[in-house]
């Protein structure tokens, strides 16, 4: 029987599956290719990503060998030797030897091994010769730059790519008798093993929920890729690949369509993988995997294939469906899952008001440079080999920032993807209008020491509250001798958010409480958004006298060096919130009330009481009080309470539970 790589099945039963179980991911499979017909190749290379053409050329030639129909073969055949005959793969920057040149290996190997039986010994020979130039060149660059670039970097999405291209390559040439493929097999191996060590076991993934879509994805395909070949597991051993649709799913926004935003997003519609949903569903039988799978492939693709700005998009994954779908995997509501999750290694925290569309959603986080796992390792490797392996690029000074949403409408939002990042740019607080060392470039972590860290201090949830401490003084310049900026979030199990920030430096300092958003508030009694007919109030107290500022800015980025006329771009509609007199310490309270139905009614005041102040939430459903206190103890309906922060229950305006956080 014919062996062909990446199909981990007889080709017979596949043929079979593709017109019954499997028929709805093979029609798309169809409709994707009839689209490949019609389009122009340039003779000469064009000057902008082809991570389009290889992927185009693997559709067509499954395709071909599921069908036998010859317009599928010709088809892949002029896409094929397109690429053949361009001297070099890629445009402007690392050409030969990154993405486009990545996807093109991976692409062709797979095809030159589905069509070996279909190509003339000429055309054989010619699509060899190319896969051998292109895969040398490569690995050549690989082995050159062995301590440095994406060569090391190995938990950054270039890594992952060009790797797997040239593992695939060789795995096409070795079952030709290519000998020294094997080389490229072996390096990949060895690289991977370093990678998938890395990976946090909670799934989350500091580059971002886009960069998750287009980076993450290249995991799942490598290991079944290793798996198919050699039986080697990583879905049994690498945490991360379980997890991870878990830390996709809670970045979702209340109709599941769009992401919140932290990390590199070129925008809010670029997140959806099919290939992943589907290959999570069948490796570990995760029935949420199968139903988001689902759900994108049948309401949500079309508009995410028009508006997302990163490409080749999720329409030309459809290969990938049609190998890894498993019908036989059920589905199951995702009304059954908890509204909260909490992902230790990246210091991000996700709720959602409920599982409808119109859902409140918010996200918290504050973590080490790309997570725990990774910060760690890469230094003891930093501090034993003396090789940097960091790659954070894509790593925003984020640290204590927040997200929220109101079904799919954005109220506190990110700046996407930036390659000038600023601390001013997230929901953050400046000091003198400072943020983090170094930032303004496009990776300011490059001079950071070990300790220069952002973490959660305290995660707590209970059936009453869940409880959140990010601290991050030790992110910023060091010459504001920052001691801490300590954030306490507060959610009571309903769709509101009460925030306290502790602030102390060593001088004294003018702080900036941040919020971004889409628009600038209205002030009445309070802080007001409207946004698409939603609103949101920002409740904002401070122990000291403060005053508001606007600001505008607009972030413009080119996406990629090989296409520098394209670009995203947002506008940020700053709200700064300022102590008037400088201090060595201050504090904020903060409640972000979204007007929904459950909020309806609800009543903020600010409460003084001796040793402390804060808010007092008076509703239909509920009565409390959220009391800091700088000292740890203050006295209320006078009885003394030995806490910094306290969350008081009211029942009837008398004190029925009081939770010390």
């Amino acid at each position: 029987m014919r062996d062909y790589i990446f199909i981990n099945q007889d080709i017979n039963v596949l043929k079979d599956e593709v017109k019954s179980s499997k028929q709805g991911v093979f029609n798309r499979l169809i409709d994707q290719c009839a689209t490949y017909f019609n389009v122009d190749l340039p003779k000469v290379h064009p000057k902008l990503s082809t991570t389009f053409m290889g992927i185009a050329m693997a559709n067509l030639s499954l395709v071909y060998i599921l069908t036998n129909e010859d317009k599928y073969l010709y088809e892949a055949k002029r896409w094929i030797f397109t690429c053949v005959n361009y001297a070099h793969w890629g445009n402007a920057h690392l050409v030969d030897v990154d993405l486009s040149a990545a996807w093109i290996l991976f692409g062709m190997g797979i095809s030159y091994d589905w069509l070996k039986g279909a190509l003339s010994i000429e055309e054989k020979q010619k699509v060899k010769d190319k896969i051998i130039l292109q895969g040398n060149r490569m690995y050549d660059y690989k082995i050159a730059n062995s301590t440095s670039g994406w060569s090391i970097q190995y938990c950054q999405n270039h890594n992952w790519i060009n790797l797997t291209g040239l593992s695939c390559a060789g795995y096409a040439l070795i079952n030709d008798g290519c000998g020294f493929a094997q080389e490229w097999i072996d390096d990949a191996k060895k690289n991977f093993e370093t990678v998938y060590d890395l990976l946090p076991d909670d799934g989350s993934d500091y580059e971002g929920v886009v960069y998750w879509r287009y980076g993450a994805m290249w995991l799942f395909v490598y290991a079944h890729l290793l798996k198919e070949r050699e039986g080697i597991d990583y879905f049994r051993t690498c945490k991360f690949l379980e997890n991870t649709f878990f830390y996709r799913l809670y970045q979702c926004t209340g109709s599941l369509e769009e992401q919140m935003n932290f990390g590199d997003c070129h925008d809010t519609r670029s997140g959806h993988s099919t290939a992943i949903y589907y290959k999570v569903a069948s490796e570990y039988n995760n029935p949420y995997a199968q139903k988001m799978g689902n759900l994108v492939r049948d309401e949500f693709l079309m508009r995410e294939a028009t508006l997302s700005k990163v490409k080749p998009g999720i329409l030309p994954e459809c290969f990938f469906e049609a190998l890894f779908y498993d019908n036989k995997v059920e589905e199951k509501d995702f009304s059954n899952l908890p509204t909260t999750r909490y992902f230790d290694d990246l210091g991000l925290y996700s709720y959602r008001s409920s599982w409808s569309e119109d859902a409140v959603c918010f996200s918290f986080k504050c973590s080490y440079p790309g997570g725990k796992i990774q910060w760690n390792k890469l230094w003891d490797m930093k501090e034993t080999t003396e090789i940097n392996s960091f790659g954070l690029s894509h790593q925003h000074p984020d640290n204590n920032s927040f997200l929220l949403t109101m079904g799919d409408t954005y109220f506190a939002i990110d700046d996407g993807y930036n390659r000038n990042v600023m601390a001013e740019d997230h929901n953050i607080v400046l000091v003198d209008s400072l943020g983090y060392e170094d930032e303004g470039n496009n990776n300011i972590w490059r001079n950071y020491s070990k300790d220069m860290i952002g973490q959660v201090e305290k995660y707590e949830d209970t059936d009453d509250y869940t409880y959140v401490v990010g601290e991050s003084a030790k992110t910023y310049k060091k010459e504001l001798k920052l001691n801490a900026f300590r954030r306490h979030l507060i959610n009571t199990k309903k769709p509101y958010f009460i925030m306290v920030d502790e602030l102390s430096s060593e001088i004294e300092h003018k702080y900036t409480w941040v919020l971004n958003s889409s628009i600038h508030p209205k002030f009445k009694d309070t802080l007001s958004y409207k946004i698409d007919n939603k609103e949101l109030d920002l409740y904002h107290y401070s122990n000291m006298e403060t005053e508001i500022d606007f600001n505008k800015k607009t972030i413009r980025a080119v996406m990629t060096t090989q296409e520098p006329d394209k670009f995203t771009e947002t506008d940020l509609m700053g709200l700064h919130i300022s102590n008037k007199v400088k201090a060595k310490d201050t504090s904020f309270v903060s409640v972000l009330m979204p007007r929904c139905e459950e909020n309806k009614g609800i009543k903020i005041s600010k409460i003084e009481v001796i040793g402390g102040y804060g808010v007092k939430i008076e509703g239909r459903n509920t009565s409390e009080v959220i009391i800091y206190s700088k000292d740890n103890g203050f006295i209320y309906d006078e009885k003394e309470y030995r806490m910094k922060l306290a969350i008081i229950k009211l029942k009837g305006g008398v004190v029925s539970e009081v939770f010390s956080l």
